[in-house]
């Protein structure tokens, strides 16, 4: 299986790869209408990806200017293969590259191994509507924040500045959070510092970027307090905040935390790591 870019002659089997989904869960097809973006996919995505299977294309996916994916499908002889992972992977990656901070996503309430595909890449659902499409189908909006920022902060003592998610699996992780649109990565890692924390951080330098499986990027620098006491802030996305030596760190950890202390430890600058496991 490979996934490539798509150009202006992919877009007749393109057409046939989301006619056979329609299809096959009996949504409408509109060809001058909701379906008009597929005459041409070069020309109505910002970037647009097909996967192919022994040299035919069996899944689509696109980049849309306002930056949300659009016309990820799959037939069925290319599921269970990695195809939509791949497809997804691209987009996610060509929307960072193009300066993007978050993906959004639409997707038709009964298509749940699409909801599954987008939770296990990190998505979190925040709303629904009725589409404008011929079927007036009931989606969900999910949101895909694609790179993030943290700081390793340690004491004199050589202790850990730590927080405590007050939400899924509660993980240890540094103070950090996403990057905003027009927010460099170091500008986010003060003010995600800030706000979690409630002091002023200072950056010293890059300890690293980390590529996890799933596309997601995170840049740990390492910094120090110049103003105020660090603490628990109020707002509840956080349950605890504590120096902690890094042999003691309890688990679960974040993702960022187990692939990022090491190096801090180390005294590394500037590494890059890719495609790391999350757990």
């Amino acid at each position: 299986m490979s996934v490539r870019r798509a150009t202006a002659a992919d877009s007749r089997a393109a057409a046939a790869v989301v006619r056979a989904v329609y299809a096959e869960y009996g949504f409408t097809w509109d060809a001058g209408g909701h379906h008009a973006d597929l005459e041409d996919v070069a020309a109505s995505y910002l970037s647009f990806f097909v996967a192919e299977l022994d040299g035919t294309i069996v899944g689509t996916a696109g980049l849309s200017r306002r930056g949300s994916l659009e016309r990820l499908y799959m037939l069925s002889s290319g599921r269970g293969k990695g195809v939509g992972g791949a497809l997804l992977r691209a987009v996610i990656e060509d929307a960072r590259e193009r300066g993007f901070a978050r993906l959004e996503i639409w997707t038709d309430k009964i298509l749940t191994d699409g909801h599954r595909l987008y939770e296990r890449f990190g998505a979190y659902r925040d709303g629904e509507r009725v589409s404008n499409d011929p079927d007036a189908s009931h989606e969900w909006r999910y949101i895909l924040v694609l790179s993030g920022a943290c700081v390793a902060i340690f004491d004199d003592d050589g202790r850990l500045l730590v927080v405590r998610e007050n939400y899924g699996r509660r993980r240890w992780s540094f103070p950090g959070g996403a990057i905003e649109a027009g927010e460099t990565a170091a500008e986010a890692a003060v003010r995600e510092g800030r706000e979690e924390t409630g002091a002023e951080i200072e950056l010293d330098h890059l300890i690293g970027s980390y590529g996890l499986d799933n596309g997601f990027l995170v840049h740990l620098f390492r910094g120090r307090v110049v103003a105020g006491e660090p603490e628990l802030q109020p707002g509840g996305e956080l349950s605890e905040l504590r120096w902690l030596p890094p042999d003691l760190i309890p688990e679960p950890r974040s993702n960022a935390l187990r692939h990022g202390l090491p190096d801090a430890l180390a005294g590394r600058r500037d590494v890059v790591r890719e495609n790391l496991a999350r757990r």
